[in-house]
């Protein structure tokens, strides 16, 4: 059980703050606070393995002229509590019932070696990465966020410059210890993939990811995710949090993620879920 997650560490407390939000800290919980003009401020309470003291709480929410609270726990909080929780805060405060942060993630225990790793793949995933080899792509570690922004955006299309917001100033405050580029390239050194990890206590996580449609041909997307677990492994990570997947729960919310839901299956590890307001 992930016990201390990457929302909560004093490098995303770092990390946020250069995206102009303030942090609080209530009952040993991060809190992130912004202030909108006219609607008011957003409270974010996130990944946290305890739910903060509402009587500490509520008066700074209060001073920031917050109105709606986003609450959204680590998988330690039950989902009990948490709603025990939420039936306390006062009036006048709304709960968003979109989540910002995937309700719903798949984690792979890499303690092992890397051919029991291996064998614990789908048939056709272990088919791809052996593709992928015979098409001799090469896969290298990289310092450029530029190249990473660069292959999302394209792969991504005319909103690749959402799913890669922050991300120039992410790179330099987790870099080199707690982050790693690593890139696919063709033999005719084209750019057709690459992914960025975070490491946090002990967990990897599969923070951005993208290929080009020939990248995709080339099965270039599943050799990457091998890679990235073995580099796991090197930075003594023993799980590889795939950060998201589509959630049966909230089936019409994520209902484009069923894609890439699939893609990530295919390495097998297990599901966790977070509770839901």
């Amino acid at each position: 059980m992930i016990t201390s997650e990457l929302q909560q560490s004093d490098l995303y407390k770092t990390y946020i703050k250069t995206l102009g939000w303030d942090v609080i800290t209530v009952s040993g919980v991060h809190i992130f606070v912004k202030r909108f003009p006219l609607i008011g401020g957003l409270a974010k309470i996130q990944r946290s393995d305890r739910l903060p003291n509402l009587k500490k709480l509520i008066p700074l929410l209060h001073d920031y002229h917050v109105n709606s609270i986003a609450v959204e726990p680590s998988s330690s909080v039950q989902q009990q509590t948490l709603s025990r929780w939420c039936q306390q805060i006062p009036s006048g405060y709304r709960l968003p019932s979109d989540p910002y942060l995937p309700t719903k993630t798949i984690l792979i225990d890499i303690q092992g070696n890397e051919q029991d790793i291996f064998h614990s793949f789908s048939e056709a995933k272990r088919r791809a990465v052996r593709r992928a080899l015979k098409n001799n792509l090469q896969i290298c570690k990289s310092a450029n966020i530029h190249d990473l922004i660069a292959i999302k955006n394209k792969s991504a299309g005319f909103l690749g410059c959402i799913t890669t917001f922050g991300i120039k100033k992410l790179w330099p405050i987790f870099a080199p210890d707690h982050a790693a580029i690593i890139l696919a390239y063709t033999p005719a050194k084209e750019l057709i993939g690459g992914v960025l990890l975070l490491f946090w206590d002990r967990v990897a996580y599969y923070w951005i990811a993208g290929a080009t449609k020939k990248g995709k041909k080339l099965f270039a997307p599943t050799l990457l995710v091998w890679e990235a677990i073995k580099l796991s492994k090197n930075h003594r990570c023993t799980q590889f949090d795939f950060v998201g997947v589509w959630d049966e729960r909230i089936p019409k919310q994520y209902d484009s993620w069923k894609g890439f839901t699939k893609f990530k299956e295919g390495f097998g590890g297990t599901t966790l879920y977070y509770p839901l307001i």
